[in-house]
């Protein structure tokens, strides 16, 4: 018997805020997370790149570059275990736990970077799928080695990981523009906890 998948979004599907700013304010502080997101469309925009993606990674790089891989672990490891457990919705995460008491295929499909939310996903034995920091003799270059991953490449790297025509049924759960294109695939896709579906 064939088994079932389903793909959840992190940020405003499970958690009820965005964690990819909060991890940051929370690791720098306001003021140096305000002063990066200036300086990363200021660099961005220099550059000829205008786009979402170009601007969120000059602001990574703001932030990141130059700093210990296993610094930046660190603060994921802390992030996950002390912040990410009180921003989660419950009625997202009880179709979630359904999911998983059903023995289907579980995958966090992410914007953020994947590391904080594979820390906390752990406990749970789901894989993430997210965008990911460059890594260079230990420490972050301030670039991705993924793409960000939003819209389409949400598509690409599903693909890449599961082969999805071995699923009886495809589930989807999201909340934004860039989930769109995840939903779209799905048997049954869940926009912003506008309904339940049956599991």
């Amino acid at each position: 018997m064939k088994k079932r998948i389903a793909l959840f979004d992190f940020d405003g599907t499970l958690t009820q805020n965005d964690t990819f700013m909060d991890f940051h304010i929370a690791r720098f502080g306001w003021p140096r997370v305000g002063v990066a997101v200036t300086a990363g469309l200021c660099r961005a925009l220099g550059q000829g790149a205008f786009g979402r993606d170009a601007i969120k990674e000059a602001f990574a790089g703001n932030l990141w570059t130059g700093v210990k891989h296993e610094d930046y672990l660190y603060a994921a490891k802390s992030y996950a275990e002390m912040r990410v457990e009180k921003n989660l919705l419950p009625r997202a995460m009880n179709a979630f736990s359904r999911h998983l008491t059903s023995g289907d295929d579980v995958y966090i499909v992410t914007a953020s970077f994947k590391d904080w939310v594979e820390f906390w996903a752990e406990r749970y034995g789901v894989s993430v799928i997210g965008t990911e920091l460059g890594v260079s003799g230990g420490v972050l270059t301030g670039r991705f080695s993924t793409p960000n991953c939003r819209g389409a490449e949400k598509v690409r790297r599903i693909r890449a990981k599961a082969n999805l025509e071995a699923y009886s049924k495809i589930y989807a759960y999201g909340n934004s523009g860039g989930d769109r294109q995840m939903l779209a695939i799905a048997d049954e896709a869940v926009y912003r906890w506008e309904r339940d579906v049956e599991i």
